[in-house]
């Protein structure tokens, strides 16, 4: 039996399909812990699938992402505001700090990059 929303365990899916880009979200969520997939699979550039790993803070979801780039691993930061039934990804400029991609402002993060909307998950 379910005692609080920290103690349920869920899937979250989100997509967004501009064009022939495509985003994928794909997740569990268990507590405000967060686990699971983010792929990027842009047209005429590298496809990216990384594993992410994060934490939702209230409606903000505050995670780390590991892609494999050209057989090198790459790892950031990304942020998402949930707003409904939408995940809105956070932008500012970015930097590398001991190989890890991060924010260079966390403070200076505007919600207004890609939009993914909730879909069922497969």
């Amino acid at each position: 039996m379910k005692t609080s929303d920290n103690d349920s365990t869920f899937n979250i899916c989100y997509s967004s399909v501009i064009k022939k880009d495509t985003v994928l979200l794909n997740a569990l969520m268990f507590g405000d812990s967060v686990k699971g997939s983010l792929g990027y699979k842009l047209y005429e550039k590298d496809h990216n699938n990384g594993s992410l790993l994060g934490k939702m803070y209230g409606d903000t979801l505050k995670a780390t992402c590991t892609f494999m780039v050209k057989g090198s691993e790459s790892i950031q930061e990304v942020i998402f505001l949930r707003k409904e039934s939408l995940f809105v990804e956070g932008i500012t400029s970015r930097k590398t700090v001991n190989g890890k991609i991060v924010f260079a402002d966390p403070q200076k993060i505007h919600f207004d990059g890609l939009v993914l909307k909730h879909v069922p998950c497969k």
